[in-house]
């Protein structure tokens, strides 16, 4: 019994020396999925699929929201919580990864993942900038 426990603790240090932490920390925390989190939070009222309307009249599908959007908006609203005039809509508020994992997901919908993405434009001058 004894020489099974040292045997078994020979191959854990082994494994922990060949991959390292990270290597045992991704291997096990899983992956976010941007789809799963999507369908438990929004896809009662939006299309979180990549043809299709929404379950809800006047509730956007997502992908629609994606490419409509610049991706830094999208990324600050869904850390920062998203939220609509529409009353019944909560607000809901992500992580950094799990914004990503959702981004990445819809990014794979449409066939423009966020890396692909152009930053929004800025005026580079005042004189760009329309008065109100």
């Amino acid at each position: 019994m004894v020489m099974l426990w040292s045997f078994l603790t020979a191959v854990a240090c082994l494994v922990t020396l060949t991959i390292g932490p990270a290597g045992i920390a991704a291997a096990t925390s899983p992956e976010i999925d941007g789809k799963a989190l999507l369908d438990k939070t929004c896809a009662r009222c939006h299309s979180i699929a990549a043809t299709g309307d929404s379950p809800l009249k006047g509730a956007p599908p997502l992908r629609e929201v994606y490419l409509g959007k610049p991706i830094e908006m999208l990324e600050q609203g869904l850390e920062e919580g998203l939220g609509s005039r529409h009353p019944d809509m909560p607000q809901v508020q992500f992580s950094a990864e799990q914004a990503a994992a959702i981004l990445d997901y819809l990014g794979g919908l449409v066939g423009r993942p966020p890396s692909t993405r152009p930053p929004a434009s800025i005026p580079s001058t005042p004189d760009a900038v329309e008065p109100p």
